[in-house]
């Protein structure tokens, strides 16, 4: 059935169908033509069916063009349309995308609960693919709020389910993601180690995955400065996007080897590989991607002694984040045209655009101060204010005129400054977090011990796993590493509200609780004792068996009893649960 020309006249049943299983087929190579069709398509008197099937490849084509907000009320309406019908796989991946256009949009919160709601919903359709992939994007969500150890959790748990599933395919695509996280926590060698083992699954032709597997190893390359190897790499990603038709992802790898090409010296290619992806980014409306282009072009000419160009290329990037509400783009070009104004003494410009960085800047961080990724980019954008603000105090007396202007602004430098203050608060607080498990730490431990005081009745359980070194010299250190965080996650879904879980040190951890009697505490060592028991393991890795021995230890404090005389008491019931056997709860009186 041909697809119409662009008209007002009713289309037929039949010309419907046809133009929106064209639109969904190509929904992943061209989401610019998905989109155009779809519209089309909406513009017509449809049936439910057909109108949740359109709003969903409509939002998803949007969301894949990176126009998140404009994605989100389609997402909505088929997710809506799809609960009144019961379709259920077209809700499924309804949740799916309204989750990344939340997360794209800088509500990871709301993103985490969407994507809860996928993972449970693809576990009752009985669809593991799903379940994984919804894992994945939990991952996703966590490292957008900056919680990397939670980010790690899951793409490992979706790299083991896939494993345990025996899903060769899913595997690869968790072995992708997790070589991505790498990549954005700058573990460049773990990243290579990860895109290695995706390209050794064996599997069916898969060009979309091989493609991917090549761009995370590209990435990895050019992180640590192998600008050859990261060239091979993409020149092999791009031969397998191309064979996908996948025009999104191609002018991504253009861009790719556009920035290798200007770190080797190759300015020209650059130029060209950078216009490359600017043609296919305008043909299928990517403007996020046109506007990183675009940023990365600018940069190129600034290098290169061609400031005109350069301001130009800025200038149509912040056209394109202002039509598309891409705030941090937005913020990124005018931090970027503030610096080249000021290279080509245009100082009233660069002030100009300084200022409306750091007040977009400071917008951005309201919006999101509960987030440590939002937290670390103020950060940034403070020290790259204060230089500009130093630079500034040196210019020569063509800026004398700006001095009055510069006085307005000291009220945003003020709240700047709080800001700061701010952020240093929260990284007082990381630095009393154990890394690896998310816990507190022994440091955070000690001051919660300071805090007691006396009449108080504590009591301290210290937790050891037992034949941890067994566990690390048989499995490795990432096991190692992993079964720590499990254990942490485990033990702390065992607690009371007001109960305190820190990591000790080593395979130790310790629990705080008050006003709880001897009785009492036992039960909940006995608890923490069989939830590590009887937890599968061979999730984890297969023939792997767990067991922890715990020490507590209660008294009331006051004169002649302190907190180190409960601590020396619980330690000591631990040497007693370990000398008797191992995996079992001894309790003292202090």
């Amino acid at each position: 059935m041909p697809i119409p020309s662009l008209d007002l006249s009713p289309l037929s049943p039949d010309q419907i169908r046809a133009m929106l299983g064209a639109a969904w087929a190509c929904r992943v190579s061209d989401p610019h033509e998905s989109v155009r069709l779809s519209r089309l398509v909406l513009e017509q008197p449809l049936e439910d069916a057909e109108l949740a099937r359109a709003s969903f490849c409509l939002g998803f084509g949007l969301a894949k063009q990176g126009e998140f907000r404009a994605a989100e009320p389609e997402l909505c309406r088929a997710l809506h349309l799809c609960g009144e019908l019961g379709n259920q796989e077209l809700r499924r991946d309804s949740l799916k995308w309204l989750g990344v256009a939340q997360n794209e949009q800088g509500r990871p919160v709301e993103a985490l609960a969407t994507f809860i709601q996928v993972r449970h919903l693809s576990a009752a359709l009985g669809d593991t693919q799903g379940e994984i992939t919804a894992l994945s994007n939990i991952a996703a969500a966590y490292s957008t709020m900056g919680d990397h150890p939670n980010a790690m959790e899951h793409h490992l748990l979706a790299l083991g389910l896939s494993r345990q599933e025996e899903l060769p395919l899913i595997e690869r695509i968790a072995l992708s993601n997790l070589s991505a996280a790498y990549n954005e926590m700058e573990r460049y060698d773990d990243a290579l180690e990860a895109a290695a083992a995706c390209l050794k699954v064996q599997v069916e032709d898969d060009p979309e995955l091989d493609a991917m597997a090549c761009q995370n190893a590209g990435d990895a390359h050019f992180g640590l400065k192998q600008f050859a190897q990261a060239r091979a790499m993409y020149l092999k990603a791009r031969v397998f996007f191309e064979r996908t038709g996948n025009q999104v992802a191609t002018a991504g790898i253009a861009v790719s080897l556009g920035r290798v090409g200007q770190r080797q010296g190759a300015g020209n290619e650059a130029r060209q590989l950078f216009e490359r992806s600017l043609e296919l980014q305008q043909k299928t409306g990517d403007r996020r991607g046109q506007t990183e282009t675009l940023l990365h072009l600018a940069e190129l000419l600034g290098t290169s002694n061609q400031p005109e160009d350069a301001l130009s290329a800025l200038h149509r990037a912040r056209t394109l984040a202002q039509q598309g509400q891409l705030r941090n783009e937005l913020c990124k070009v005018d931090l970027a045209l503030s610096a080249l104004y000021r290279q080509t003494g245009q100082y009233r410009e660069a002030f100009n655009h300084l200022e409306g960085h750091l007040q977009l800047n400071g917008e951005l961080f309201s919006a999101a101060s509960d987030q440590r990724l939002q937290s670390l980019r103020v950060q940034f954008g403070l020290e790259q204010a204060e230089r500009e603000r130093q630079a500034a105090q040196r210019l020569n007396a063509e800026l004398s005129e700006l001095n009055a202007k510069l006085e307005e602004t000291n009220h945003d430098l003020r709240a700047a400054q709080a800001q700061s203050a701010e952020l240093m608060a929260r990284l007082e607080q990381h630095a009393n977090e154990d890394a690896l498990t998310g816990l507190p730490n022994r440091r955070a431990f000690d001051l919660a011990l300071a805090r007691l005081s006396p009449g108080q009745q504590v009591s301290i359980v210290l937790c050891d796993i037992d034949h941890f070194k067994a566990v690390n010299d048989r499995f490795s250190h990432l096991v190692g590493d992993e079964v720590l965080r499990q254990v942490a996650g485990l033990l702390r879904g065992q607690l009371r509200r007001g109960d305190l879980l820190a990591r000790y040190g080593g395979e130790e951890f310790v629990l705080v609780m008050t006003d709880t009697g001897r009785a009492a505490t036992l039960d909940i060592g006995e608890d923490l004792r069989r939830t590590i028991q009887n937890h599968d393991w061979s999730t984890v890795r297969p023939e792997l068996s767990l067991t922890v021995s715990l020490g507590a230890a209660v008294a009331r404090l006051d004169s002649t009893t302190s907190v180190q005389d409960v601590m020396r008491a619980a330690d000591a019931a631990l040497y007693a649960a370990k000398n008797a056997g191992r995996n079992r709860v001894a309790i003292r009186l202090a």
